[in-house]
């Protein structure tokens, strides 16, 4: 919905043209480097590494009716579901863009998204119990002392998170004459609701009248934005490629450079999967491990009971690098857009 929002306003912003390209060329640069940070703190800090967990034997046995038949078109739509919602929102979105409806859609999409954010908030009623499950699962399987080695990897999350908020978009925003601190001042309220709900979405509804309030383009943020929610998600690139490295580290699997390259091609797509509710980004994180094939899947419960920890960081970073993006794109097209008839 939030993609199909963001195309239905390309009709407003007389430069589109050239928003999109921007859009396009931004959001592929800073998930990279996101990515790459993720890289080089997971490999240079090593949390998978002598960790002293005993590898537990689990076996897993599902219903005859869970099991997926892979050559079956029903699985091959199942695997590529998000793709393929992705692709539908961006066709639906610029055939309501040329309608002559199009307003009429905006107005039912405005309602959809008041609606569905209240649902979400009111889910949130769950999230101690999940919690709960999460963290009880892994020390019943693994033991207690797996929680002191777990540290290591929500540690090395943390620390490339921020030297993905302050180093990587504090270059950026030093490049654009931004002031990022002021910018982050400016938004506290909505990067504490981020917190304390663990899902960047929550405050989706109100940063437009935030940021629209300090003087930045509604057309251009009325774009930006919804996108940046499923192509601009910093945080979840960083979560699951330190993720990544700590399993390989964990089971002490030898990749060669290529290997590496084309898990960093597959966590630049499964991340734009993200984007949901709270635990979407280890949702995500299974499906990069199971689109590489070469790092097992079978101890994921050690990642799973310290999620929520991460969680937070990585949902706080998603919200701030597409809030940057957002001020950053409408910064420089400000004056095109103050000058257009």
């Amino acid at each position: 919905m939030a993609v199909i929002y963001g195309i239905c306003h390309l009709a407003d912003i007389k430069n589109a043209g050239s928003i999109v390209w921007q859009t396009i060329l931004y959001f592929f640069i800073i998930s990279s480097v996101a990515i790459s940070i993720g890289f080089i703190f997971g490999i240079a800090i090593q949390p998978g590494s002598h960790t002293g967990i005993q590898i537990v034997k689990t076996k897993v046995i599902l219903p005859s009716r869970f099991e997926i038949n892979d050559s079956s078109l029903s699985s091959v739509i199942y695997r590529n579901r998000y793709a393929i919602f992705l692709i539908a929102s961006i066709i639906i979105g610029i055939c309501m863009n040329l309608s002559k409806r199009r307003k009429s859609f905006l107005n039912i999409l405005d309602k959809g998204l008041v609606i569905f954010y209240h649902i979400i908030k009111y889910l949130y009623i769950i999230l101690p119990v999940i919690i709960f499950c999460n963290i009880a699962y892994g020390i019943s399987v693994y033991g207690i002392n797996t929680l002191l080695p777990l540290s290591k990897v929500v540690g090395t999350a943390y620390l490339a998170d921020i030297a993905f908020i302050f180093g990587v978009l504090g270059l950026v925003s030093y490049i654009f004459k931004f002031n990022l601190l002021k910018f982050l001042v400016s938004i506290k309220e909505e990067i504490i609701l981020v917190i304390t709900t663990s899902s960047s979405k929550t405050a989706f509804p109100i940063i437009f009248d935030k940021m629209e309030s300090e003087g930045y383009s509604k057309k251009i943020l009325r774009f930006i934005i919804p996108l940046g929610y499923n192509f601009n998600l910093a945080g979840a690139c960083i979560y699951i490629s330190v993720a990544c490295c700590f399993l390989i580290q964990f089971y002490n699997i030898s990749l060669s450079l290529n290997d590496y390259l084309w898990l960093f091609v597959i966590i630049s797509v499964t991340s734009k999967t993200a984007s949901g509710v709270p635990g979407s980004g280890f949702l995500a994180l299974i499906f990069t491990l199971n689109r590489f094939g070469k790092i097992p899947a079978n101890d994921i419960a050690l990642l799973y009971s310290v999620d929520r920890f991460m969680n937070e960081a990585r949902s706080v970073t998603n919200f701030i690098g597409i809030a940057v993006s957002g001020a950053i794109i409408s910064k420089i097209n400000q004056p095109v857009e103050k000058n257009a008839p």
